[in-house]
Protein backbone atom coordinates (compact mmCIF):
# COMPACT_ATOMS: atom_id res chain seq x y z
CA UNK A 1 0.00 0.00 0.00
CA UNK A 2 2.80 2.48 0.73
CA UNK A 3 4.59 2.04 -2.35
CA UNK A 4 1.37 2.36 -4.79
CA UNK A 5 0.95 5.51 -2.50
CA UNK A 6 4.40 6.76 -3.05
CA UNK A 7 4.30 6.09 -6.36
CA UNK A 8 1.17 7.84 -7.29
CA UNK A 9 2.41 11.17 -5.20
CA UNK A 10 5.68 10.91 -7.04
CA UNK A 11 3.95 10.43 -10.61
CA UNK A 12 1.97 13.33 -10.20
CA UNK A 13 4.85 15.31 -9.59
CA UNK A 14 6.90 14.48 -12.44
CA UNK A 15 3.29 15.64 -14.40
CA UNK A 16 3.30 18.71 -12.42
CA UNK A 17 6.99 19.82 -12.94
CA UNK A 18 6.09 19.39 -16.94
CA UNK A 19 3.95 22.00 -16.54
CA UNK A 20 6.46 24.73 -14.22
CA UNK A 21 3.87 24.00 -11.21
CA UNK A 22 7.07 23.18 -8.65
CA UNK A 23 5.51 24.48 -5.75
CA UNK A 24 2.48 21.89 -6.34
CA UNK A 25 5.48 19.20 -7.04
CA UNK A 26 7.08 20.24 -4.36
CA UNK A 27 4.08 19.06 -1.97
CA UNK A 28 3.51 15.89 -3.93
CA UNK A 29 7.12 15.01 -3.32
CA UNK A 30 6.80 15.50 0.55
CA UNK A 31 3.74 13.29 0.62
CA UNK A 32 5.69 10.63 -1.12
CA UNK A 33 8.60 10.99 1.22
CA UNK A 34 6.57 10.46 4.36
CA UNK A 35 5.70 6.76 3.18
CA UNK A 36 9.97 6.42 1.72
CA UNK A 37 11.84 9.34 3.63
CA UNK A 38 15.26 7.85 2.03
CA UNK A 39 13.98 7.94 -1.61
CA UNK A 40 16.58 9.14 -3.36
CA UNK A 41 14.63 10.35 -6.89
CA UNK A 42 12.12 12.08 -4.72
CA UNK A 43 14.21 13.58 -2.36
CA UNK A 44 16.32 15.38 -5.02
CA UNK A 45 13.34 15.87 -7.32
CA UNK A 46 11.63 18.27 -4.15
CA UNK A 47 15.57 20.11 -3.85
CA UNK A 48 15.08 20.90 -8.05
CA UNK A 49 11.11 22.27 -7.41
CA UNK A 50 12.62 24.20 -4.46
CA UNK A 51 15.41 25.83 -6.78
CA UNK A 52 13.12 26.06 -9.47
CA UNK A 53 10.66 28.03 -7.76
CA UNK A 54 13.39 31.05 -8.24
CA UNK A 55 13.84 32.44 -5.09
CA UNK A 56 16.66 33.06 -3.19
CA UNK A 57 15.36 31.63 0.09
CA UNK A 58 13.65 28.54 -1.70
CA UNK A 59 17.29 28.15 -3.42
CA UNK A 60 19.23 28.09 -0.18
CA UNK A 61 16.96 25.70 1.18
CA UNK A 62 17.54 23.33 -1.83
CA UNK A 63 21.02 23.89 -1.30
CA UNK A 64 20.52 22.88 2.54
CA UNK A 65 18.67 19.55 1.32
CA UNK A 66 21.10 18.28 -1.51
CA UNK A 67 23.94 19.03 1.62
CA UNK A 68 22.30 17.00 3.75
CA UNK A 69 22.09 14.35 1.02
CA UNK A 70 25.75 14.68 0.28
CA UNK A 71 27.79 14.22 3.49
CA UNK A 72 26.98 10.49 2.73
CA UNK A 73 27.00 10.57 -0.83
CA UNK A 74 29.86 12.48 -1.71
CA UNK A 75 30.11 10.53 -5.30
CA UNK A 76 26.85 10.98 -6.41
CA UNK A 77 26.84 12.63 -9.84
CA UNK A 78 23.23 14.17 -9.69
CA UNK A 79 23.11 15.92 -6.25
CA UNK A 80 26.46 17.19 -6.75
CA UNK A 81 25.79 18.65 -9.72
CA UNK A 82 22.56 20.37 -8.49
CA UNK A 83 24.71 21.77 -5.38
CA UNK A 84 26.90 23.38 -7.81
CA UNK A 85 24.35 25.23 -9.69
CA UNK A 86 21.96 26.41 -7.01
CA UNK A 87 24.87 27.37 -5.29
CA UNK A 88 26.34 29.17 -8.41
CA UNK A 89 23.07 30.99 -9.06
CA UNK A 90 23.20 32.01 -4.96
CA UNK A 91 26.87 33.51 -6.19
CA UNK A 92 28.26 31.67 -3.71
CA UNK A 93 32.21 31.41 -3.78
CA UNK A 94 32.30 28.14 -2.92
CA UNK A 95 30.38 26.86 -5.20
CA UNK A 96 32.45 24.02 -6.17
CA UNK A 97 33.23 22.88 -3.10
CA UNK A 98 31.50 19.54 -2.91
CA UNK A 99 33.00 18.50 -6.72
CA UNK A 100 36.91 19.45 -4.40
CA UNK A 101 36.30 17.32 -1.63
CA UNK A 102 35.02 14.01 -3.86
CA UNK A 103 37.81 14.67 -5.79
CA UNK A 104 40.25 14.90 -2.78
CA UNK A 105 39.20 11.26 -2.10
CA UNK A 106 41.68 8.40 -3.36
CA UNK A 107 40.80 6.88 -7.12
CA UNK A 108 37.26 9.37 -7.55
CA UNK A 109 35.22 7.77 -9.96
CA UNK A 110 36.20 9.46 -13.81
CA UNK A 111 32.59 10.47 -14.50
CA UNK A 112 32.77 12.55 -11.72
CA UNK A 113 35.74 13.90 -13.01
CA UNK A 114 33.99 14.66 -15.94
CA UNK A 115 31.29 16.41 -14.81
CA UNK A 116 32.85 18.79 -12.71
CA UNK A 117 35.76 19.31 -15.53
CA UNK A 118 32.55 19.96 -17.55
CA UNK A 119 30.69 22.59 -15.24
CA UNK A 120 34.20 24.34 -14.94
CA UNK A 121 33.80 24.73 -18.94
CA UNK A 122 30.69 26.33 -18.86
CA UNK A 123 31.72 29.07 -15.95
CA UNK A 124 34.71 29.71 -18.22
CA UNK A 125 37.06 28.41 -16.09
CA UNK A 126 39.47 26.92 -18.64
CA UNK A 127 42.69 26.99 -16.65
CA UNK A 128 41.01 25.36 -13.63
CA UNK A 129 39.77 22.55 -16.46
CA UNK A 130 43.13 22.18 -18.03
CA UNK A 131 44.95 21.37 -14.48
CA UNK A 132 42.18 18.95 -13.52
CA UNK A 133 42.89 17.27 -16.67
CA UNK A 134 46.43 17.06 -16.44
CA UNK A 135 45.92 15.55 -12.86
CA UNK A 136 43.24 12.84 -13.77
CA UNK A 137 44.17 11.95 -17.06
CA UNK A 138 47.96 13.04 -17.50
CA UNK A 139 48.99 10.69 -20.94
CA UNK A 140 45.86 12.11 -22.44
CA UNK A 141 44.07 8.77 -22.69
CA UNK A 142 40.75 9.20 -21.85
CA UNK A 143 38.55 10.29 -25.42
CA UNK A 144 36.28 12.47 -23.52
CA UNK A 145 38.54 14.00 -22.00
CA UNK A 146 40.28 14.66 -25.24
CA UNK A 147 37.60 16.12 -26.95
CA UNK A 148 37.22 18.80 -23.58
CA UNK A 149 40.53 19.66 -23.52
CA UNK A 150 39.96 20.74 -27.67
CA UNK A 151 37.23 22.76 -26.48
CA UNK A 152 39.08 24.29 -23.62
CA UNK A 153 42.28 25.19 -26.32
CA UNK A 154 39.81 26.36 -29.03
CA UNK A 155 38.07 28.78 -26.32
CA UNK A 156 41.71 29.94 -25.14
CA UNK A 157 42.63 30.83 -28.77
CA UNK A 158 44.84 27.90 -29.19
CA UNK A 159 43.25 26.51 -32.29
CA UNK A 160 46.34 24.74 -33.74
CA UNK A 161 46.40 22.38 -30.36
CA UNK A 162 42.99 22.46 -30.69
CA UNK A 163 42.76 20.78 -33.89
CA UNK A 164 45.54 18.33 -33.00
CA UNK A 165 43.80 17.36 -29.68
CA UNK A 166 40.83 16.69 -31.88
CA UNK A 167 42.42 15.12 -34.75
CA UNK A 168 43.76 12.04 -32.17
CA UNK A 169 40.47 11.74 -31.37
CA UNK A 170 39.23 11.31 -35.04
CA UNK A 171 42.05 9.16 -35.66
CA UNK A 172 41.19 6.61 -32.65
CA UNK A 173 37.97 5.84 -34.37
CA UNK A 174 35.72 8.65 -33.07
CA UNK A 175 34.18 10.23 -35.62
CA UNK A 176 31.34 11.53 -34.07
CA UNK A 177 29.11 14.61 -35.22
CA UNK A 178 30.52 16.07 -31.74
CA UNK A 179 34.38 15.45 -33.25
CA UNK A 180 33.73 16.89 -36.43
CA UNK A 181 31.96 19.61 -35.22
CA UNK A 182 34.87 20.70 -33.24
CA UNK A 183 36.99 20.29 -36.22
CA UNK A 184 35.36 22.58 -38.50
CA UNK A 185 35.38 25.04 -35.76
CA UNK A 186 39.30 24.91 -35.58
CA UNK A 187 40.14 24.61 -39.29
CA UNK A 188 37.63 27.50 -39.58
CA UNK A 189 39.50 29.88 -36.75
CA UNK A 190 42.89 28.80 -38.48
CA UNK A 191 41.72 30.06 -42.09
CA UNK A 192 41.81 26.99 -43.36
CA UNK A 193 38.49 27.40 -45.07
CA UNK A 194 38.46 24.34 -47.88
CA UNK A 195 39.04 22.17 -44.71
CA UNK A 196 36.24 23.77 -42.77
CA UNK A 197 33.94 23.63 -45.80
CA UNK A 198 34.53 19.81 -46.32
CA UNK A 199 34.44 19.39 -42.16
CA UNK A 200 31.03 21.55 -41.99
CA UNK A 201 29.22 19.61 -45.14
CA UNK A 202 30.37 16.54 -43.72
CA UNK A 203 28.72 17.05 -40.21
CA UNK A 204 25.50 17.55 -41.86
CA UNK A 205 25.64 14.91 -44.25
CA UNK A 206 26.46 12.49 -41.65
CA UNK A 207 23.60 13.80 -38.97
CA UNK A 208 20.22 12.29 -39.71
CA UNK A 209 19.12 15.46 -38.21
CA UNK A 210 21.85 17.90 -38.37
CA UNK A 211 21.58 20.29 -35.16
CA UNK A 212 20.82 24.00 -35.48
CA UNK A 213 24.41 24.74 -34.43
CA UNK A 214 25.38 22.84 -37.37
CA UNK A 215 23.74 24.87 -40.14
CA UNK A 216 24.78 28.29 -38.07
CA UNK A 217 28.31 26.76 -38.09
CA UNK A 218 28.38 26.11 -41.83
CA UNK A 219 26.48 29.52 -42.82
CA UNK A 220 29.66 30.79 -40.38
CA UNK A 221 32.17 28.80 -42.94
CA UNK A 222 30.36 30.19 -45.96
CA UNK A 223 30.72 34.09 -44.60
CA UNK A 224 33.98 33.75 -43.89
CA UNK A 225 35.52 32.09 -47.26
CA UNK A 226 33.19 34.82 -48.76
CA UNK A 227 30.96 32.02 -50.64
CA UNK A 228 28.52 35.04 -50.28
CA UNK A 229 25.36 33.01 -52.45
CA UNK A 230 25.77 30.29 -50.27
CA UNK A 231 25.56 32.61 -47.15
CA UNK A 232 22.47 34.59 -48.00
CA UNK A 233 20.73 31.23 -48.91
CA UNK A 234 20.96 30.12 -45.28
CA UNK A 235 21.01 34.16 -43.66
CA UNK A 236 18.72 35.71 -45.77
CA UNK A 237 17.75 38.31 -43.26
CA UNK A 238 14.87 40.06 -45.14
CA UNK A 239 12.75 37.18 -45.32
CA UNK A 240 13.95 34.89 -41.97
CA UNK A 241 13.61 38.09 -39.64
CA UNK A 242 10.58 39.38 -38.72
CA UNK A 243 10.50 42.64 -36.91
CA UNK A 244 6.61 44.43 -35.80
CA UNK A 245 4.75 45.08 -32.69
CA UNK A 246 2.53 42.33 -30.57
CA UNK A 247 -1.64 43.77 -30.24
CA UNK A 248 -1.72 44.58 -26.86
CA UNK A 249 -4.58 41.79 -25.99
CA UNK A 250 -8.27 42.86 -25.94
CA UNK A 251 -8.21 42.80 -21.92
CA UNK A 252 -5.92 45.34 -21.45
CA UNK A 253 -6.79 49.14 -22.50
CA UNK A 254 -3.03 49.74 -23.07
CA UNK A 255 0.37 48.54 -23.83
CA UNK A 256 1.58 50.32 -20.59
CA UNK A 257 -1.12 48.58 -18.33
CA UNK A 258 -0.57 45.17 -20.17
CA UNK A 259 3.44 45.51 -19.27
CA UNK A 260 2.95 46.28 -15.67
CA UNK A 261 0.80 43.19 -15.37
CA UNK A 262 3.38 41.28 -17.22
CA UNK A 263 6.25 42.71 -15.70
CA UNK A 264 4.45 42.05 -12.11
CA UNK A 265 4.14 38.49 -12.85
CA UNK A 266 7.94 38.12 -14.18
CA UNK A 267 9.66 39.99 -11.67
CA UNK A 268 8.28 37.30 -9.33
CA UNK A 269 10.24 34.11 -11.14
CA UNK A 270 13.40 36.15 -10.97
CA UNK A 271 15.44 35.54 -7.90
CA UNK A 272 18.66 34.50 -8.94
CA UNK A 273 21.91 36.27 -8.09
CA UNK A 274 23.63 35.55 -11.60
CA UNK A 275 23.00 33.53 -14.63
CA UNK A 276 22.32 30.02 -15.58
CA UNK A 277 25.67 28.49 -16.14
CA UNK A 278 24.68 26.94 -19.68
CA UNK A 279 22.73 29.98 -20.93
CA UNK A 280 24.11 32.90 -22.83
CA UNK A 281 23.45 36.12 -20.78
CA UNK A 282 25.73 37.71 -18.57
CA UNK A 283 24.91 40.26 -15.82
CA UNK A 284 21.24 39.10 -15.45
CA UNK A 285 19.19 36.76 -14.13
CA UNK A 286 16.71 33.98 -16.54
CA UNK A 287 13.55 32.18 -15.22
CA UNK A 288 12.98 28.57 -14.24
CA UNK A 289 11.60 26.06 -16.50
CA UNK A 290 8.61 26.33 -19.26
CA UNK A 291 7.35 30.06 -18.68
CA UNK A 292 4.05 29.11 -20.91
CA UNK A 293 3.68 25.55 -19.99
CA UNK A 294 1.52 26.86 -16.99
CA UNK A 295 1.23 30.29 -17.22
CA UNK A 296 -2.11 32.76 -16.84
CA UNK A 297 -3.01 36.04 -16.49
CA UNK A 298 -1.07 38.25 -18.71
CA UNK A 299 1.61 35.87 -19.15
CA UNK A 300 -0.80 33.83 -20.84
CA UNK A 301 -2.07 36.35 -22.87
CA UNK A 302 1.22 37.22 -24.08
CA UNK A 303 2.03 32.72 -25.42
CA UNK A 304 -2.24 33.53 -27.10
CA UNK A 305 -0.65 36.67 -29.15
CA UNK A 306 2.86 35.42 -30.12
CA UNK A 307 1.23 32.28 -31.39
CA UNK A 308 -1.51 33.86 -33.70
CA UNK A 309 1.63 36.45 -34.65
CA UNK A 310 4.10 33.23 -35.85
CA UNK A 311 0.92 31.54 -37.26
CA UNK A 312 0.58 34.88 -39.78
CA UNK A 313 4.18 35.01 -40.24
CA UNK A 314 4.87 31.45 -40.79
CA UNK A 315 1.73 31.77 -43.98
CA UNK A 316 3.72 33.69 -45.70
CA UNK A 317 7.26 32.03 -45.61
CA UNK A 318 6.28 29.25 -47.86
CA UNK A 319 7.85 25.42 -47.82
CA UNK A 320 11.40 23.88 -49.76
CA UNK A 321 11.91 20.62 -48.71
CA UNK A 322 15.54 21.30 -49.35
CA UNK A 323 16.01 24.01 -47.26
CA UNK A 324 17.06 23.34 -43.82
CA UNK A 325 14.77 26.39 -42.70
CA UNK A 326 11.53 26.35 -44.92
CA UNK A 327 11.49 22.31 -44.69
CA UNK A 328 9.56 22.89 -41.36
CA UNK A 329 7.46 25.53 -42.69
CA UNK A 330 4.13 24.20 -40.76
CA UNK A 331 0.92 25.81 -39.65
CA UNK A 332 1.05 23.40 -36.74
CA UNK A 333 3.32 23.84 -34.20
CA UNK A 334 4.15 24.61 -30.38
CA UNK A 335 5.81 26.22 -27.74
CA UNK A 336 9.41 23.82 -27.27
CA UNK A 337 10.87 26.53 -24.39
CA UNK A 338 9.77 29.68 -23.20
CA UNK A 339 11.50 32.09 -20.43
CA UNK A 340 12.04 35.62 -19.28
CA UNK A 341 15.40 37.23 -18.76
CA UNK A 342 16.13 40.02 -16.61
CA UNK A 343 19.45 42.18 -17.78
CA UNK A 344 21.05 44.30 -15.51
CA UNK A 345 23.63 46.99 -15.86
CA UNK A 346 26.32 46.10 -18.58
CA UNK A 347 24.37 42.93 -19.35
CA UNK A 348 24.05 41.60 -22.48
CA UNK A 349 24.14 38.17 -24.56
CA UNK A 350 26.86 36.41 -26.19
CA UNK A 351 25.79 35.34 -29.66
CA UNK A 352 24.76 31.89 -29.61
CA UNK A 353 21.90 30.16 -31.03
CA UNK A 354 19.18 27.44 -30.16
CA UNK A 355 19.08 23.95 -30.85
CA UNK A 356 15.62 23.35 -29.27
CA UNK A 357 14.02 25.63 -31.98
CA UNK A 358 13.24 26.01 -35.67
CA UNK A 359 11.91 29.76 -34.70
CA UNK A 360 13.23 32.10 -31.85
CA UNK A 361 12.07 34.94 -30.84
CA UNK A 362 11.78 37.51 -28.26
CA UNK A 363 9.60 40.38 -26.63
CA UNK A 364 10.72 43.78 -25.21
CA UNK A 365 8.69 44.25 -21.66
CA UNK A 366 10.91 47.12 -20.75
CA UNK A 367 13.98 48.83 -23.02
CA UNK A 368 15.27 51.51 -22.01
CA UNK A 369 14.55 54.38 -25.74
CA UNK A 370 17.43 56.99 -24.56
CA UNK A 371 19.86 53.71 -24.24
CA UNK A 372 18.44 51.93 -27.58
CA UNK A 373 18.92 55.33 -29.29
CA UNK A 374 22.58 55.17 -28.93
CA UNK A 375 22.82 51.40 -29.93
CA UNK A 376 22.88 50.05 -26.23
CA UNK A 377 20.94 47.31 -26.10
CA UNK A 378 20.57 46.17 -29.85
CA UNK A 379 20.07 42.85 -30.98
CA UNK A 380 22.76 41.82 -33.25
CA UNK A 381 22.32 38.76 -35.97
CA UNK A 382 25.01 36.67 -38.16
CA UNK A 383 28.20 37.45 -35.69
CA UNK A 384 29.34 34.49 -34.33
CA UNK A 385 31.54 33.46 -31.04
CA UNK A 386 33.84 31.27 -33.54
CA UNK A 387 36.04 33.76 -34.82
CA UNK A 388 38.09 36.71 -33.38
CA UNK A 389 37.60 39.25 -36.28
CA UNK A 390 33.76 38.78 -36.58
CA UNK A 391 30.78 40.85 -37.27
CA UNK A 392 26.94 41.23 -36.76
CA UNK A 393 25.20 41.42 -40.36
CA UNK A 394 21.78 42.77 -38.99
CA UNK A 395 20.92 44.65 -35.88
CA UNK A 396 17.44 45.31 -34.63
CA UNK A 397 16.88 48.06 -32.09
CA UNK A 398 14.38 47.26 -28.93
CA UNK A 399 11.37 48.50 -28.23
CA UNK A 400 8.68 48.00 -25.22
CA UNK A 401 5.95 45.76 -27.32
CA UNK A 402 8.39 44.83 -30.08
CA UNK A 403 8.13 40.75 -31.12
CA UNK A 404 11.36 39.54 -33.01
CA UNK A 405 11.18 36.01 -34.85
CA UNK A 406 14.39 34.71 -36.93
CA UNK A 407 15.33 31.42 -37.53
CA UNK A 408 16.75 29.43 -34.59
CA UNK A 409 19.91 28.52 -36.63
CA UNK A 410 20.63 31.99 -36.69
CA UNK A 411 23.69 33.61 -34.43
CA UNK A 412 22.20 36.17 -32.30
CA UNK A 413 23.20 38.36 -29.31
CA UNK A 414 23.00 41.68 -27.57
CA UNK A 415 24.98 45.05 -27.38
CA UNK A 416 25.97 45.85 -23.49
CA UNK A 417 23.71 48.21 -22.23
CA UNK A 418 24.80 50.89 -18.91
CA UNK A 419 21.65 51.78 -17.02
CA UNK A 420 20.38 51.49 -13.65
CA UNK A 421 16.53 50.30 -15.01
CA UNK A 422 16.65 46.47 -15.97
CA UNK A 423 16.05 45.07 -19.56
CA UNK A 424 13.10 42.59 -18.95
CA UNK A 425 12.02 40.56 -22.15
CA UNK A 426 10.40 37.15 -23.08
CA UNK A 427 12.34 34.78 -25.19
CA UNK A 428 10.58 31.75 -26.68
CA UNK A 429 11.49 28.19 -28.90
CA UNK A 430 8.88 27.31 -31.48
CA UNK A 431 9.07 24.05 -33.35
CA UNK A 432 6.31 21.89 -35.77
CA UNK A 433 4.33 19.26 -34.32
CA UNK A 434 4.81 16.51 -35.88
Amino acid sequence: MSKSLYIKHYNIAIELVKNNRFEEAGKELTSALGYFPNAEKAYLLKAQCLASMGKPEFMQQASQMVERFLVSNLDHRRAQRIWAEVNWRLANPLWTAFYSKALSEKRPPLPLVYDYARLLLQAEYYSNVLRLLEKFDPNARVNEFDIMRAHVQFKTKSYEQALKSIEKVIASGNKSAATLRTKAKCELALKQYQQALQSARQLVAVSKKPEQGDWALLASVFKAAELSDSYQELYDFERFVSASFLPVPSEFSTRQSFHNRLSLELEKLHGSSQHPLEQSLRNGSQTDGHLFANSSGATQHLATGIKEHVAQWVSNLGKDPSHPFLQHSSKNFDFTGSWSVKLRNNGYHKSHYHNEGWISGCYYVAANKELTNKGQGWLKLGESELLEEEYADYFIRPEEGLIVLFSSYFWHGTTPFQSRENRLTVAFDIYPEE
